[in-house]
This record gives C-alpha cells, sequence and structure tokens, in this order.
C-alpha cells in the first residue's frame, strides 16, 4: 500500500532526512521518501505489518505532526 503524508515541523534538510531514516527502519515499511519542499512523506508499506497510526507515531516519535 502507498500513502501520502502531510507533515508539520520541519525545518531544515536534517529534519526531513531524520525522518526519513527513521520510517525506514520500522517494520513493515517498504520504502518512504521525506520531502521537505513539499513537507510531505511518501511511503510504501506492507498493511499486515503497520497501519497509519504506526507510521504516525514514528512521525509523531520524531517530533513532527501528520495533517489531516
Amino acid at each position: 500500500m502507498k500513502t501520502t503524508l502531510k507533515i508539520a515541523g520541519m525545518h531544515c534538510n536534517g529534519c526531513s532526512s531524520n525522518l526519513e531514516k527513521m520510517l525506514n527502519r520500522r517494520k513493515g515499511v517498504l520504502s518512504a521518501s521525506v520531502s521537505l519542499e513539499d513537507a510531505a512523506a511518501q511511503v510504501e508499506y506492507d498493511e499486515t505489518q503497520v497501519d497509519l497510526d504506526g507510521l504516525r507515531e514514528v512521525v509523531e516519535n520524531c517530533g513532527f505532526d501528520v495533517v489531516e
């Protein structure tokens, strides 16, 4: 499954790089790409291993918010 998460609170390339790294480490995430410019994360994941709440948890643990 693929989704786009709108992210609030990223201010620099370090922010987006760290979030991308942490999303890619999450079990069930097949690939994640975070764009500071778009304030968004493109995530492909295995929904049998992780759901949207799990992805939101990673974002929030990194200090950012998912915008609905």
